[in-house]
């Protein structure tokens, strides 16, 4: 009988097993998965009756389209080898993908389930996109057609200042690059971080698109104090980070749309607003003006009359009263003992004085109501009446400024220069629709 070492013995299983199973296809369910610091993957592959230990090499990993998890049920070629160390076969997966597009859908209902009763997808969490934001970060690929369309689309609209983050945008290592760029943006100095972040990448099969459907790169927008327009695929594609996104836009030129207003619009819309606003002072001027010509305005004349008219009747009863005041005084000190001629002169002094100053009131007073008065009659309607104008009223002396105003009444009051007149309005075509 041939004697064997362990190693010639472990050398020549490894040696029959790949021989013979060098080229393996395998359906089976993932499960015991464990992502090495290294890049490898270990786990198994079982079915209802077995298990079998499997790994997948960083290099082949890094070229998949979906990352595999535990529940997964894949398809994949490879070949059986063993780990001398330990005795044991394993399965070394060259290639992989899911077993069908259903096994994936289920799997991101669940995971869609499980983030929902986080809270992750709360409208009330949802934060405002800023109107103008002064800095836009943007993360995407570097290289390819939206980041350029981007570009020029911001500039066409409303040129603002972009920062990119260069991600894989598809991809096994994708999803960990998107989340440490989301929080990258987020950790930066105040002064440097953007107002706005958008995620985007172009279209790409469902399973391009995975990468964005990871559950750590959902919890990143979630939490990211930026808001966050997600722009993933087309139209019609969905990712789980578009639920969990303060905006969702169906492209990236779209987003880049959302992210900043047409600045020609923007322009026009605020020439129409001081339009007007420039109506709507002229408007409120133009009442002022027709209130001020009204009667109610008209009668302050009069009133201002009747007070210098009383003012001047006041100051003559003043007058006289003052002087009786004063003679009465000047008997009462000419029977004192006292030098006459000294008291007289004395007198006649404080009687001059008090007239002046009195005089002197009564006049301002009257000039300041005289002053009132020009300015008055300077700004007088009747002055407009006189160059050809007519005060329009209702019945009860309201003033009528608008034709819709006047068709609300059969008899209307005309006011010109010389006199006033009623008048009977004559239904126009219009009136009797």
């Amino acid at each position: 009988m041939e004697e064997f070492t362990v190693s010639r013995l472990s050398a020549l299983i490894k040696r029959s097993l790949e021989q013979n199973f060098s080229a393996i296809a395998l359906k089976a369910e993932v499960s015991a998965l464990k992502l090495h610091s290294s890049g490898h993957i270990y786990f198994s592959l079982k079915d209802s009756d077995a298990v079998i230990d499997a790994i997948c090499w960083k290099s082949v990993a890094q070229k998949q389209k979906i990352r595999l998890e535990d529940g997964m049920e894949i398809r994949c070629q490879g070949q059986v080898t063993t780990y001398p160390m330990r005795s044991k076969y394993q399965f070394v997966v060259e290639q992989f993908e899911l077993s069908g597009i259903g096994e994936l859908l289920k799997i991101l209902e669940e995971r869609k389930k499980k983030l929902a009763q986080d809270g992750l997808f709360d409208k009330d969490r949802k934060k405002q996109i800023p109107f103008l934001p002064k800095l836009i970060g943007i993360i995407t690929s570097p290289t390819g057609a939206v980041i350029q369309d981007m570009l020029h689309r911001i500039s066409q609209r409303f040129p603002r200042n972009i920062l990119l983050w260069p991600v894989l945008v598809q991809g096994l290592d994708a999803g960990r690059q998107v989340t440490e760029a989301i929080n990258g943006m987020n950790k930066l100095p105040a002064e440097q971080r953007p107002d706005l972040l958008i995620v985007a990448r172009g279209g790409g099969s469902f399973e391009d698109l995975m990468p964005f459907n990871e559950e750590s790169v959902v919890r990143a927008v979630a939490a990211s104090a930026i808001p966050i327009i997600s722009a993933i695929g087309h139209e019609t594609d969905t990712t789980l980070i578009d639920y969990a996104a303060d905006l969702r836009a169906p492209t990236p030129t779209a987003a880049a749309e959302f992210a900043v207003p047409e600045k020609i619009k923007l322009q026009a819309d605020v020439s129409k607003l001081f339009s007007k606003l420039n109506f709507i002072m002229a408007s409120a001027i133009d009442r002022k003006k027709v209130f001020l010509q009204s009667n109610r305005v008209l009668n302050i004349r009069s009133v201002i009359s009747e007070r210098i008219q009383k003012t001047d009747y006041t100051f003559e009863k003043t007058a006289t009263a003052l002087q009786r005041y004063i003679a009465e005084k000047r008997l009462q000190v000419m029977r004192l003992a006292v030098p006459k001629l000294t008291i007289k002169h004395d007198m006649v002094n404080f009687e001059e004085k008090l007239r002046f100053a009195w005089e002197t009131k009564i006049i301002g007073v009257k000039n300041k109501l005289l002053l009132l008065s020009k300015s008055l009659e300077s700004n007088s309607h009747m002055n407009i009446l006189k160059k050809g104008f007519a005060y329009v009223s209702s019945p009860k002396h309201r003033p009528i400024i608008s034709v819709r105003e006047a068709q609300e009444y059969s008899v209307l009051g005309l006011t010109f220069a010389d006199g006033s007149m009623m008048v009977r309005r004559e239904p126009q075509q219009e009136d009797l629709f």
